[in-house]
């Protein structure tokens, strides 16, 4: 059970016995949750915790067409989740946000599985309660 709780400009989530706060306003909040309930945003951050992939391999490991994870991951971008570079042809995502991270932590994943892809992201505003 995921439970939320605001207190000031905080937001609070409790997820089994582990609590983070967030520090951001309400709507980055609302956003960055909302891109995470949807199946497809959250398959694509899910294989990114492994680590960079090619914008090519993503459609085959998460079973959508190219359009459709374009769009996906183009969403991912503009709420600054994830970013990009490129590589000759090749356009590589990663993942951006350290708030992502610490969601899926907190979700049950592998430490060793988000530290390949969220181990050199500086501390931020994330913190325990």
């Amino acid at each position: 059970m995921i439970l939320f709780k605001q207190e000031n400009n905080k937001i609070k989530i409790f997820i089994k016995d582990i609590s983070i706060c967030i520090d951001m306003n309400v709507k980055d909040n609302i956003k960055l949750l909302k891109a995470l309930s949807e199946e497809t945003r959250y398959k694509i951050i899910e294989i990114l915790l492994d680590g960079e992939k090619c914008a090519c391999k993503l459609p085959i490991l998460i079973n959508r067409t190219q359009s459709n994870t374009s769009m996906h991951l183009s969403k991912l971008l503009n709420l600054g989740i994830l970013k990009s570079r490129r590589d000759g042809k090749m356009i590589l995502y990663s993942i951006k946000s350290l708030q992502v991270c610490k969601i899926f932590e907190s979700l049950g994943y592998s430490k060793n599985k988000i530290a390949k892809s969220c181990s050199y992201m500086e501390k931020t505003k994330i913190k325990k309660c």
